[in-house]
């Protein structure tokens, strides 16, 4: 039997060796991380789907493949362990596909259907081994979705009522998730946070350093890293690290509970802050200092701040543009070189550039190294593409209608639109069977809104999916109008560009015009990203290259 956990993959020639000889997929998840780590629910599945392929199929453990799913989200689409079993599944391994039950699949009612009749579509039974299934059964296809309407409305209570009761233990002083914190503590006991004594000392020290000693932020990161004081996070003492530290309120003897939130973005997870103070609640911790401190050493910072910037350069034309093409990060202009000829102006990654020290020796710590590129060089070429582009606007115009009206996508987004119109309706009907079963006395008020509060959330999910869409095509379809204003413009920028003595924050503002941004390359080429056209196939933008021809 082959077992493979979350991201582990068979290579192309295995598989190709395995066509005939695999009869069986097992799909095993669990919910957490903490769960996966137990162990016991995901051998109990495994055990359980291994003994049904032998004794209801006659397949043996040498003709199954196992594919584990390690603390996978049941309303996640893109879970590994499932993406590579349809994968093999499509690939001809497998006739039978065998789970533990269908909230394992998904807790997700449409996404249950979707991955369903996948597998069905490739002739592959689904056998859940806590709950019988008839793809050809109208009845049993009804039992199915309601299950799987169930369990979606069982797990948004399960979330609600984890949120509520965090929510209401962090009103009575209790912390019941917490991101560590330098200086305390977290007793799992009590759900309290207590000093940690010896940073609490090297906290004071850090405060000693700055207000007394003088010292900057960087200077304390290296001096800290040189004692071999471990890091917040890491083996890295940042500039930014200890600023952020010194700065935290929470020092004073407040901890606030609800300062971001988690919301749903591309289809992804992600925390977003809490703006509103209103919403965050206050939970009393050991006070390490006091308010007139945290007032001084919010001074101090600031004094820094303002003794480091100097004069902010302004004769650059990439300002706010210019990407380091090794890391993706922001390159700004700063470096300086002195040379026989001249001084000469760099880009530079900022990521290269950032203060940190490693821990114990006290080197500088290097998160992007390479080349810098020379401003005057980089510049003169992106303003020579640019004009190029714009004395000759024919091809240049007629690539960006072709972006901004292209048909494809206008039909695309039509048969979204279409798609989401189906599945309302589906929804809308499915909400209506339910609402006729309830007048006839088939089910109960209780069973009503179990099975139909899933459905109105679904709808209202799809609704505003339908409004996005509209607007979308509305946008592609005003796009032509607002090519017709920019090709009346353009002129005035023809002549506006051809001022060799142009200021350059005209020239920035022109630039901004047509480029979002440019990614600079080790190979000095240049990938200049246009604003208005649109993702590709692979998610990216489309770009040109020039070459800069040196540093």
């Amino acid at each position: 039997m082959i077992i493979l956990r979350g991201e582990e993959r068979l290579s192309t020639e295995e598989v190709m060796n395995l066509v005939g000889k695999i009869n069986g997929l097992i799909y095993a998840r669990v919910s957490t991380t903490d769960q996966a780590k137990k162990g016991y629910s995901l051998e109990s599945q495994i055990d359980k789907c291994t003994e049904r392929a032998k004794s209801k199929f006659n397949i043996n453990e040498d003709e199954l493949i196992v594919l584990v799913e390690a603390g996978g989200m049941g309303d996640d689409p893109n879970r590994p362990a499932l993406n590579y079993a349809l994968h093999l599944l499509e690939k001809g391994l497998g006739k039978k596909f065998i789970v533990l039950h269908p909230d394992r699949l998904t807790r997700d009612n449409t996404l249950q259907g979707v991955i369903s009749r996948k597998i069905w579509n490739l002739g592959v039974d689904i056998d859940f081994i806590e709950f019988e299934v008839d793809p050809n059964n109208p009845e049993s296809m009804l039992m199915y979705n309601i299950q799987g309407s169930i369990a979606q409305y069982n797990k948004a209570k399960i979330l609600a009522n984890s949120k509520r009761g965090r929510i209401q233990k962090a009103k009575k002083g209790e912390i019941s998730s917490f991101n560590r914190l330098y200086g305390y503590t977290f007793n799992k006991e009590t759900d309290q946070l207590e000093l940690n004594l010896d940073e609490r000392d090297i906290l004071l020290e850090m405060i000693h350093m700055l207000l007394v000693e003088k010292m900057s932020c960087t200077q304390i990161a290296k001096a800290l890293s040189k004692r071999g004081i471990p890091a917040p996070s890491g083996k890295v003492w940042y500039q930014t690290t200890v600023a952020r530290m010194l700065k935290n309120e929470a020092y004073l003897g407040t901890y606030y509970y609800g300062k971001s939130r988690v919301v749903q973005s591309n289809g992804k997870k992600k925390q977003v802050p809490v703006e509103n103070r209103e919403e965050w609640i206050p939970i009393k911790i050991p006070r390490i200092f006091d308010e007139v401190i945290h007032e001084k050493i919010l001074l101090r910072i600031e004094e820094l701040i303002k003794g480091a910037k100097g004069r902010s350069s302004r004769d650059y034309l990439l300002k706010g543009k210019a990407r380091c093409g090794r890391c993706g990060g922001a390159a700004g202009s700063g470096i300086t070189s002195k040379t026989k000829t001249g001084t000469y102006k760099y880009y530079s990654c900022r990521n290269k550039n950032v203060r940190g020290f490693t821990v114990e020796t006290g080197e500088k710590y290097v998160n992007c190294k390479g080349k810098n590129w020379r401003v005057d060089i980089v510049d003169e070429v992106v303003w020579k593409w640019l004009k190029k582009r714009i004395e000759d606007p024919s091809n240049f115009l007629k690539e960006i209608l072709d972006e901004m009206s292209d048909n494809k996508k206008i039909n695309d987004l039509k048969q979204k639109q279409q798609q989401l119109q189906k599945e309302i309706k589906e929804k809308e009907n499915e909400e209506l069977n339910y609402v006729l079963l309830f007048g006839k006395a088939k089910i109960n008020e209780e069973m009503f809104d179990t099975l139909v509060n899933p459905i109105k959330e679904q709808l209202s999910y799809l609704n505003q999916e339908f409004k996005i869409i509209n607007n979308q095509i509305a946008s592609v379809e005003n796009n032509i109008d607002e090519f017709e204003e920019m090709k009346n413009n353009l002129s005035k920028y023809q002549t506006v560009i051809q001022n060799d003595a142009l200021e350059m924050n005209k020239k920035r503002e022109v630039l901004d015009l047509f480029v979002e941004k440019v990614i600079l390359h080790e190979d000095d080429g240049v990938e200049i990203v246009w604003r208005w056209q649109d993702n590709d196939e692979d998610g990216h933008k489309k770009q040109d290259r020039v070459q800069a021809y040196g540093r």
